[in-house]
């Protein structure tokens, strides 16, 4: 996961991208946001499948944004919820994810 920096509060966008081994496909996938700084607000918690901007086999991304309040630095964390398959056998996976937030000079 990534987030842009920025110089000034306001619109702060984020991506997060899940990648597989080969001979694994990525079958469904969301994104929850489960903490941000004190100075920002998530436009959306959760991110869905629908939702996603790439959508291969092995690799699925997502982009989100958070509105900055105020100048400040932190981090922003998420969980990456995914189905995988190999072959006919499928299997839930989570994986946390974090990025750095960093809003003004």
């Amino acid at each position: 996961m990534s987030c842009e920096k920025i110089g000034q509060p306001g619109r702060v966008r984020c991506e997060v991208e899940a990648r597989v081994a080969a001979g694994t496909v990525i079958r469904w996938g969301d994104v929850e946001i489960t903490s941000v700084p004190s100075f920002v607000t998530p436009l959306r918690g959760r991110i869905g499948p629908r939702e996603a901007t790439t959508r291969e086999d092995d690799a699925w991304r997502w982009a989100f944004a958070l509105a900055a309040r105020e100048k400040g630095t932190g981090e922003v964390q998420a969980r990456v919820r995914l189905v995988t398959c190999v072959g006919a056998k499928c299997a839930p996976r989570q994986l946390p994810v974090t990025a750095k937030v960093h809003v003004g000079e």
